[in-house]
């Protein structure tokens, strides 16, 4: 067996156009895999998250607060083992035995200390691997014949040094270059410059089209022009793109290509979320945001039809217990198996939380990752075809569960949200890549780093190469790393690993036979050390750059692409002509309606006429509508109390305090979360308010009832009216006042009932009168932030501000209303509808005697950009 073993050829992409038995390309992991395999040392593979737990047991062993690490492992206990673990496995795969000088400093000291008892005690990393291999071999032989390295042996850790020392014939194989013409020459010239000797530029321009800049002005228009120059001449390519290869794999195969298979390793993978979301629901106060994205998440512990009923009623009601939540848990079918849907319920959003101060038992966290892994197995089991995406969340919980039990073992009883999120992060380190991203039959071949460009291809594309990941400086300090070097330990030299970054760099341009096309970023992006050293070996390159853009019409461009006729968007007509009458629905009528009927009548056609709905986005706001929506509840819960309206207002706070938190936790939670303790008091702080103006407002008035939310309905005209009234006020005498309630803007109302522009008021008091037999004496707004309250009468409730409408308001509004019907129904029997802009204006007002047309509303453009007007 002959190996070819590079520092990141465990990377390597592919395909090979070399098919050859025996003859392995190799990474560091790979080959420590396949000897393992031949010396029997394999074992089941271990879990970062678990020698990350297991490691801290031993930081926790030596704390004694005095250690260097001690104020770190309490602020971040998870996060300050996986770094010291890291340094750990750095310096082991140095050659580090555990020891250190005496005179070394507390650090160093430190950390001999905790390895005394993790050595040989936590599950092996790399460099225990590389030794017991080492040891091994000893006494085993392996079917290894030789080992071609392509990256230097002093560019190797000192411990796989000393294994590589171990086995037979290991030679090194510099960079040759594999062109022709002046691409060989620049090649040459690349060697020369990284080799110590003095950069000399070539003496003459390449002319011969083997060197080729590209740009473009976008990606994606260097991703079509690069699709249709593989359909237009087929040759043997090789693509090296580091950085977002996937978008340029999905333009590939859109546009008739076939893609490389790059993939874009995340820890976003939907499957990967879901472990997280659902340990988000151990948690006291409850996170509404996360709560939603945890029903809504299309990967979840129970029915996914379920949950998004939840979710709906979580946007409706913001909390856990509202009415509509217990409405959705009615409406459980049997098809759904009620009670194992109705106990996931209260497993998961109904049962025990705990607070993120003291944090979650490690029992409760193991009993949810069991449960959610069960949910994951049965997916696997129940469908083979999703074993890609959710085999690495099984992994992934396995993960989590070996650090937990881990961290049981140790003894500690309970974890903080900070280390749960960190525990998770360690088990998903590298994320997971994309299940359908493959690489397709006929694709280039391609790579994803340019280390990994080991085969020579005729033409070599390297795809916009910019920011690069430079080595890391060593985080230790100079005393530090002379007493390692003092025992023997052999750490990295970042400036030898920049050194070796250079040549990999190479690897691309030495790998092309015929022609290197370097494809550059969009202007404005940092320029890659690469190109900075190609336009110092080849000055006029920059100046012969082909730009897409620019050169549509040429012999380089123009032959791929196809100029497309510009097309002029259709802009919103002023009126709709259907050709044909239309009748307008008189059923169930609200004010919303009428209202988008007579001021936006194209906009009521799409909602209630074609019943078009734009995409729903679950979301919870704290906004207004949610405050006067809790304010509205807080006041119908009141009036529900016996005796509630001859409380004195300290009996009115005291019921308010006892049972406010219940309704925020069902309906309003967004109050009780972490950082809204503000909003919270002062949300309380305008009902208490509001609640003492009101009741002070009802004695002065003598009232003898009060009814909240009332449905109503009746006729205007032709018209079926249907509504519902915030509070009715009972008088003595059989008299009734009728208010709106209202979060804030007192002075908007106010001023619309001294203007008579209260349509809805008069609609409600059209409706009460039909549906009652009288009309309320009074109609008027409460305001819960003020406390105020405006009505049109004077004398019926003594201490509410007066704003006296114009004579007979109330009747001019309705009548205002029934010829604006008339008006928009003979509109849409002559088969017209009217398309208003936003603001309206004088050329959209109806006739005389209709209301003022006003237009649509901002929060409607989904709705208008259906009709033309783009610039919405």
């Amino acid at each position: 067996m002959r190996i070819t073993l590079g520092l990141h050829l465990d990377s390597r992409q592919g395909p090979s156009r070399i098919d050859v038995l025996g003859e392995p390309i190799l990474g560091r992991m790979g080959l420590l895999g396949l000897l393992e395999t031949y010396l029997g040392l394999s074992r089941p593979e271990v879990t970062l998250a678990h020698r990350i737990t297991s490691y801290l047991g031993h930081l926790r062993k030596h704390d004694d607060q005095a250690r260097f690490y001690s104020r770190s492992l309490e602020a971040d206990s998870v996060g300050t083992s996986a770094k010291l673990l890291a340094w750990r496995d750095e310096w082991r795969l140095g050659g580090w035995n555990g020891t250190a000088p005496a005179d070394s400093t507390k650090r160093l000291l430190d950390m001999v200390q905790v390895e005394q008892t993790a050595m040989g005690d936590i599950p092996p990393g790399e460099a225990e691997r590389v030794y017991a291999v080492q040891d091994s071999l000893t006494t085993s032989s392996t079917p290894i014949e030789s080992v071609l390295l392509v990256d230097p042996l002093e560019s190797f850790p000192w411990a796989w040094r000393q294994l590589l020392a171990c086995l037979p014939n290991v030679t090194y194989r510099e960079l040759e270059p594999q062109g022709h013409g002046q691409l060989r020459q620049l090649q040459e010239h690349g060697i020369q410059a990284l080799s110590g000797r003095q950069l000399q530029a070539l003496e003459e321009s390449i002319t011969d089209g083997s060197v080729v800049l590209v740009q473009a002005s976008s990606r994606e228009a260097a991703e079509h022009w690069l699709s249709a120059s593989c359909r237009h001449t087929p040759l043997d390519r090789l693509l090296v793109c580091e950085s977002d290869g996937d978008s340029l794999d999905t333009t590939m195969i859109a546009t008739g290509c076939v893609g490389s298979g790059f993939q874009n390793t995340s820890a976003l993978r939907p499957a990967l979320q879901a472990l997280e979301l659902a340990l988000e629901t151990c948690w006291s106060p409850v996170d509404i945001g996360l709560l939603l994205e945890f029903l809504s998440h299309p990967i979840g512990p129970f029915s996914r039809k379920v949950r998004a009923r939840l979710a709906k009623a979580v946007a409706n009601q913001p909390g856990i217990g509202s009415e509509a939540w217990e409405t959705v848990k009615q409406s459980i079918s049997a098809e759904d198996d009620v009670a194992i849907v109705l106990g996931d319920i209260a497993f998961w959003l109904e049962g025990e939380r705990w607070t993120r101060d003291d944090g979650a038992p490690v029992d409760g966290l193991l009993a949810r990752v069991d449960k959610i892994s069960a949910t994951f197995n049965k997916r696997l089991t129940d469908k083979e075809a999703l074993h890609a995406v959710f085999a690495p969340a099984v992994a992934q919980c396995s993960a989590v569960r070996d650090g937990l039990l881990e961290l049981k073992d140790q003894g500690v009883s309970r974890l903080t949200p900070r280390q749960v999120e960190q525990l998770i992060v360690h088990a998903t380190a590298t994320g997971t890549t994309n299940p359908i991203a493959l690489a397709q039959v006929g694709c280039m071949r391609a790579e994803s780093i340019a280390a990994a460009c080991i085969e020579a291809a005729d033409e070599v594309i390297w795809w916009m190469p910019s920011t690069p990941q430079l080595p890391q400086p060593l985080p230790w300090s100079q005393t530090e790393l002379d007493a390692l070097r003092a025992i023997g330990v052999e750490l990295r030299d970042p400036q030898q690993e920049l050194d070796l970054l250079a040549k990999q760099w190479l690897r691309p341009l030495m790998a092309a036979k015929q022609r290197f096309t370097m494809v550059l970023p969009p202007l404005g992006t940092e320029e890659h050390p690469f190109r900075q050293l190609l336009l110092k070996l080849a000055p006029g390159l920059m100046k012969d750059c082909v730009h897409l853009d620019e050169q549509l019409g040429g012999a380089f461009v123009g032959t791929l692409s196809e100029n497309l006729t510009p097309v002029v968007l259709p802009q919103a007509p002023n009126i709709i002509e259907l050709g044909t009458p239309i009748g307008l629905p008189v059923k169930q009528q609200s004010y919303t309606a009428l209202s988008e009927l007579f001021n936006a009548p194209a906009l009521y056609a799409l909602k209630r006429v074609a019943r078009m709905h734009p995409i729903t986005v679950l979301e919870v706001e704290e906004d207004n509508r949610l405050l006067g929506t809790l304010a509205h509840r807080v006041f119908e819960m009141l009036f529900k109390q016996t005796g509630s309206l001859n409380w004195t207002e300290e009996q009115a706070i005291a019921w308010f305090r006892r049972h406010v938190d219940s309704l925020l936790e069902t309906e309003g939670a967004l109050l009780l979360m972490q950082g809204a303790g503000v909003s919270q008091q002062r949300f309380k702080a305008v009902c208490e308010g509001a609640i003492c103006s009101m009741l002070r407002h009802l004695r002065a008035a003598g009232a003898t009832g009060v009814r909240t939310e009332l449905p109503l309905e009746g006729k205007l005209g032709d018209v079926h009216l249907i509504g519902t009234v915030d509070l009715v006020v009972d008088l003595p005498g059989g008299k009734v006042v009728a208010l709106d309630m209202k979060w804030r803007r007192e002075n908007d109302y106010a001023k619309s009932l001294g203007d008579g522009t209260y349509l809805q008021l008069a609609l409600y008091s059209l409706l009460y009168e039909q549906q009652m037999g009288s009309a309320p004496v009074a109609l008027g707004y409460f305001i819960f932030e003020s406390g105020a309250m405006f009505v049109t009468a004077p004398g019926i409730m003594p201490q509410a501000q007066v704003r006296t409408p114009p004579q007979g308001a109330t009747y001019d509004l309705l009548q205002q209303a029934k010829a604006s019907w008339k008006w928009r129904a003979e509109q849409w029997t002559n088969g017209q509808i009217e398309v208003v802009p936003i603001g309206g204006g004088d050329d959209f007002q109806g006739p005389h005697g209709t209301l003022p047309v006003e237009g649509p509303k901002a929060w409607d453009k989904d709705y208008l950009v259906l009709l033309g007007g783009w610039e919405q």
